[in-house]
C-alpha cells in the first residue's frame, strides 16, 4: 500500500514541478512527511488492505447470548485480558491514528489490522502504557500520538508531552523519534512544496505541517490540536464498504468487532470460540452437538420420508427430522430432556467420511421406503416452508464459496470436504431454528441453550477453517491486548487505536 500511496502522490505533481525536484530526495523527505514512504519511513502505514476479509458467515445471524464484561477477566502484565470461551465486551478509550480525516460515524464499520510502520512499536507501547499510567490524561496521550504521526521530535514537544513520552515509551523509541523528526516548514517553503499537489494530498500534508508548528509551542492545547487534526463536516466520496459491527478474525485465535461512538470511545466485542464436539452418522449427517458445559442437541432423522434435492444444487439434500432432543445436566447426576417430534428438516452437503461407505444405496433404501409408505402428507409437513428454506440454503452455500476458492488455489488451505462439513453445521443451525419457531412456551430456555450451542459449534468450525490457533501456547490461554492492533475503516475515516483503560 505504501507503493500505491507514493505513486498517487508523485502522479499528482505537474510535469513542470516534477522536473524541478531536487536530486536530494532525502532532504525533501526529511521536511515532507508523506514523501517519506519513498524511503520506507512512514510512522504508521496500516491500511484497510492489512485487514482480514469480513467474516460474513458469522455476521449472517446475530449472536444471541449476552456479552459479559471484559473487565471481569484477569489482566495480563501489559493490561490485556486473559480470555475464556464466550462473548465479551468493554468500552475503552480510543485514539485517532490518522490525521486529516473525519471522526467515525454511527454507520461506519471497522476491521482489525496489525500495526505497521516505522513507529508501530511506539504507538503500541503508548496504548499499552495507558493502563499502567492512568495519571497521564487522555488528551496528552492523543496529542503525543498526533505528534509522533506528524514527525515531531520528542525534544521539540511541549513539556507535558515530553513527560508523557518518558512515562509511556521506552528510551529506544524516544531516541528513534528524535532521530527521524522533521523541522517546522516556513510559509514560503510550504507554498513551494505543496502548491502543485491535489487537494486531498495537500490537505493531509498541511495538517501534518500545522501540527508540527503547533507542537513546537510550549503552550499548545488539546483543543487546538483537535481542530487541526480532525476534519469537520461530512466527508465527500468516501464510502465505507464494511458494515458497523462486522466480525474480524484476530491472529491470537478469536474474533473481534468494533462499535466506535467517536474517536475517543469505542465499544469492543471479543468472541472466544469454545471447543464443541459434533457427531455424525454413516451418511455424515450431524446427529449430535455437545458443548463444554454438558449440554447436548441430538437429532434422529425420519428415513421413511424420502430426502428432497435442492432445485438448483444436486449435492444439497434435505432430510426430515423424526426427533429433536435437547438435554442438559441436572442435580443428582440426572439429565433433563426435552423433545420435539416430526417437525422440521435440514439440508446436507458433505459426503460420508469413509469413502468405503457409499451414500447412493442408502438413498435408494430411503426412496423405496417412501414409495411403500405412500407418505405424501408426511412429506408436506416435513418440508414445510420449502421455498423459503431453499433460498436460505443457497445463501449459506454462497457464503462458503470464498473458502472453496481458497481450497482450489492453495494446498495449505482447508479441503473442500472440510468446508462442506462446516456448511452442514450452518444448515443444521437453520434447520433446528426453523423447527422451533413460533410460540416456544416452556421450550424457550431449551431453545436458547441450543442456539448458544449451535452458534458455538459454528464459531469453532470457522476458527479452524480460518487457521486460527485452537490450542494456547501459554498456561493462561489467549489474551486480548487492546493496544495490539488498529481498528481500520474501509473509507477515509480515522484509524483508531484502542487503550485498555
Amino acid at each position: 500500500m505504501r507503493t500505491v500511496a507514493t505513486l498517487v502522490l508523485v502522479a499528482a505533481l505537474p510535469l513542470t514541478a516534477a522536473a524541478q525536484l531536487p536530486r536530494d530526495l532525502g532532504a525533501i523527505a526529511r521536511k515532507l512527511p508523506s514523501l517519506d514512504a519513498l524511503l520506507r519511513g512512514a510512522p504508521l502505514t496500516t491500511t484497510f488492505d492489512d485487514t482480514a476479509r469480513p467474516l460474513r458467515v458469522l455476521d449472517r445471524k446475530p449472536v444471541r447470548r449476552t456479552a459479559r464484561p471484559l473487565r471481569d477477566l484477569p489482566r495480563t502484565a501489559t493490561g490485556g485480558f486473559v480470555l475464556r470461551p464466550g462473548l465479551w465486551e468493554g468500552t475503552f478509550e480510543s485514539y485517532c491514528l490518522r490525521t486529516a480525516t473525519h471522526a467515525p460515524d454511527q454507520g461506519d464499520g471497522y476491521m482489525f489490522a496489525p500495526f505497521k510502520g516505522a513507529r508501530a512499536g511506539a504507538i503500541q507501547a503508548i496504548l499499552g502504557g495507558t493502563v499502567r499510567h492512568p495519571e497521564v490524561p487522555r488528551g496528552d496521550v492523543q496529542m503525543l500520538l498526533w505528534a509522533i504521526l506528524s514527525r515531531v521530535r520528542t525534544s521539540d514537544m511541549p513539556p507535558a508531552l515530553q513527560l508523557a513520552a518518558r512515562l509511556l515509551l521506552p528510551a529506544s523509541e524516544i531516541r528513534a523519534i528524535n532521530a527521524n523528526g522533521f523541522d517546522v516548514l516556513a510559509a514560503a517553503e510550504r507554498t513551494r512544496l505543496f502548491g502543485g499537489l491535489t487537494t486531498p494530498v495537500r490537505q493531509a500534508l498541511e495538517v501534518e505541517s500545522d501540527l508540527r508548528s503547533l507542537f513546537s509551542r510550549a503552550d499548545a492545547t488539546y483543543d487546538e490540536a483537535e481542530r487541526i487534526a480532525v476534519l469537520s463536516g461530512v466527508p465527500a466520496d468516501s464510502p465505507n464498504t464494511v458494515q458497523r459491527g462486522q466480525w474480524s478474525r484476530h491472529p491470537r485465535g478469536y474474533f473481534i468487532r468494533f462499535f466506535p461512538d467517536s474517536f475517543a470511545n469505542t465499544r469492543v466485542e471479543v468472541l472466544m470460540p469454545g471447543r464443541v464436539n459434533v457427531t455424525r452418522d454413516r451418511l455424515n449427517r450431524i446427529i449430535a452437538i455437545d458443548d463444554e458445559r454438558g449440554g447436548r442437541t441430538e437429532t434422529i432423522y425420519d428415513d421413511t420420508i424420502a430426502p428432497r434435492r435442492h432445485p438448483r444444487d444436486a449435492r444439497l439434500t434435505a432430510y426430515a427430522f423424526k426427533t429433536i432432543r435437547f438435554s442438559r445436566p441436572a442435580a443428582g447426576g440426572r439429565r433433563e430432556v426435552h423433545e420435539i417430534h416430526d417437525q422440521g428438516f435440514t439440508f446436507h452437503r458433505s459426503r460420508p467420511r469413509s469413502r468405503g461407505v457409499v451414500a447412493a444405496p442408502a438413498a435408494r433404501v430411503i426412496h423405496a421406503a417412501y414409495r411403500l409408505s405412500a407418505a405424501f402428507p408426511a412429506l408436506q409437513g416435513a418440508f414445510e416452508r420449502w421455498g423459503e428454506r431453499i433460498e436460505q440454503a443457497q445463501d449459506i452455500h454462497d457464503r462458503y464459496e470464498f473458502y472453496r476458492d481458497r481450497a482450489d488455489s492453495a494446498t495449505a488451505e482447508p479441503t473442500e470436504d472440510a468446508i462442506d462439513e462446516v456448511e452442514d453445521t450452518d444448515h443444521y443451525r437453520d434447520g433446528i431454528d426453523a423447527a422451533t419457531t413460533g410460540d416456544p412456551g416452556d421450550r424457550l430456555v431449551w431453545i436458547i441453550e441450543h442456539q448458544e450451542r449451535e452458534n458455538a459449534a459454528l464459531e469453532w468450525a470457522i476458527a479452524v477453517l480460518e487457521g486460527l490457533p485452537t490450542t494456547s501456547t501459554t498456561d493462561d490461554g489467549p489474551s486480548y491486548e487492546p493496544g495490539g492492533g488498529a481498528a481500520v475503516p474501509s473509507g477515509w475515516r480515522q484509524v483508531l487505536g484502542i487503550s485498555g483503560r
